[in-house]
């Protein structure tokens, strides 16, 4: 059975359509190809994403390790007749200690989190700004082939106004 690639399908597809709605100085193919890179820019940014969520789940399940770690060794300390004070002590200490590791794995989340994002949306504003670039660059071009057939325009419509009469005067009456 024969393979088919969807995306040359779908670009000969958009191309015949495109072709039926021809506008004058809208370059379809160049549309089409635009928002290709655009699509490619956005599975980029998407794939950037997907890997960085995975090392933040990965994180995050070693700082849950650790965690519990943390409450067995905070329930480990047992208290004996003699030792209630020191004991409570030492549960303090564990305690405060667990807190602050938390605290500042939390902060670790969010930065790896926030570089996460940055990331992917640095992805996409360089995207964005090219694709401006590149529409620019299609108007220029565009704005030259219109300043051409406004000049040729121009001289239809002069040759129209003042025909030529050999060197003789037409004198209308």
């Amino acid at each position: 059975m024969p393979t088919t690639n969807h995306a040359d399908a779908s670009k000969t597809s958009v191309n015949s359509v495109a072709k039926l709605f021809q506008v004058p100085g809208f370059d379809a193919n160049t549309f089409v190809e635009f928002q290709h890179r655009n699509l490619e820019a956005l599975n980029a940014a998407n794939q950037a994403l997907v890997q960085g969520l995975q090392t933040v789940a990965q994180r995050q399940g070693k700082l849950v390790q650790q965690s519990v770690k943390q409450v067995q060794e905070l329930l480990s300390v047992k208290p004996t007749n003699a030792s209630v004070n020191e004991a409570l002590v030492k549960q303090i200490d564990v305690a405060k200690t667990s807190f602050e590791k938390n605290v500042a794995d939390a902060r670790e989340l969010g930065d790896l989190v926030a570089k996460v994002g940055s990331e992917a949306a640095d992805i996409l504003n360089r995207r964005v700004v090219a694709s401006l670039d590149e529409i620019k660059a299609a108007a220029r071009s565009k704005a030259a082939v219109v300043d051409e057939v406004k000049a040729a325009a121009q001289d239809v419509v002069k040759a129209a106004a003042y025909p030529k009469t050999g060197g003789r005067v037409a004198v209308v009456a």
